[in-house]
């Protein structure tokens, strides 16, 4: 399913993990919350299947939409991070190599999984079919838009931009090596169209990127956990890694973040 095999992969068993979930979870819940409960409309009743659930915030979420008449699979390839209840049933599953749940899901919501699987193309499409009629699929990924937008708002000065841009250039290095694809969800509404759906919607969200704020601390937590491969893979040094570490929790300073597009598919009734 996933790049694996890379020691500098990101890996829901390190010791950093709740830290990580936790962060995304801050980064981006409210926005999905809006997506599933204002857009998609989950209710009672319904059942839902959470792909990659992370901390499992999301599945507690739905949880408490779908009440007792529902229910949640929340499946992870290191499900020990979600949370014990009675509407939530937690899986090991890897997607591309394990028996799916059964079908007819009236939901199925997967946030940063399909731009680290191989197979994201036909996996995208089974899961919309996977979906009972009139279910929603939301898949949300994130679009590295830095090529062209920077990696930096607030005025720095060349030495700060450089070693910023290193640490850019380093992170995506990696997500190359361990297959992460940052173009995945600007494709995803063709993918889905080319295989026969129509009623399709896009979300496109940014998280603020200010010192201090979560997407900043989640990059100062990437750059200890990746130290490592940083130091040995660019012209980085520690201390480099130390000032990087300092202005992402200084207030005054804003990186740009990344573009956060939620695909939501409709199938019809």
């Amino acid at each position: 399913m996933y790049s694996t095999e890379h020691e500098q992969r990101f890996d829901n068993g390190a010791p950093e993990a709740p830290e990580q979930l936790g962060l995304l979870s801050e980064i981006l819940n409210r926005e999905t919350f809006r997506t599933l409960g204002q857009e998609v409309g989950v209710g009672h009743g319904w059942r839902c299947w959470d792909v990659g659930a992370g901390d499992g915030s999301v599945a507690r979420w739905l949880a408490a939409r779908v009440g007792t008449s529902g229910h949640v699979v929340a499946s992870d390839l290191k499900p020990q991070h979600i949370p014990s209840h009675p509407r939530i049933e937690a899986i090991r599953h890897d997607l591309t190599e394990d028996p799916w749940p059964e079908p007819e899901f009236d939901l199925i919501h997967a946030r940063l999984v399909l731009m680290h699987v191989a197979e994201k193309e036909t996996v995208a499409a089974k899961l919309a079919a996977h979906l009972r009629p009139g279910g929603a699929l939301v898949l949300t990924d994130w679009y590295c838009g830095c090529a062209t937008e920077g990696i930096i708002k607030s005025p720095v000065n060349a030495y700060t931009a450089r070693i910023f841009q290193q640490y850019h250039d380093g992170v995506h290095k990696l997500a190359g090596e361990t297959g992460m694809d940052f173009d995945w969800a600007s494709r995803t509404p063709d993918v889905l169209s080319a295989a026969g759906y129509r009623d399709i919607t896009v979300r496109d969200f940014r998280a603020p990127g200010e010192g201090g704020a979560p997407t900043a601390r989640l990059a100062r937590l990437h750059s200890s956990m990746l130290e490592p491969f940083l130091l040995s893979q660019t012209d980085l040094t520690v201390d480099d890694l130390s000032v990087i570490r300092e202005k992402l929790l200084d207030p005054e300073f804003e990186m740009v973040t990344n573009h956060t597009y939620t695909t939501v598919v409709r199938v019809p009734k």
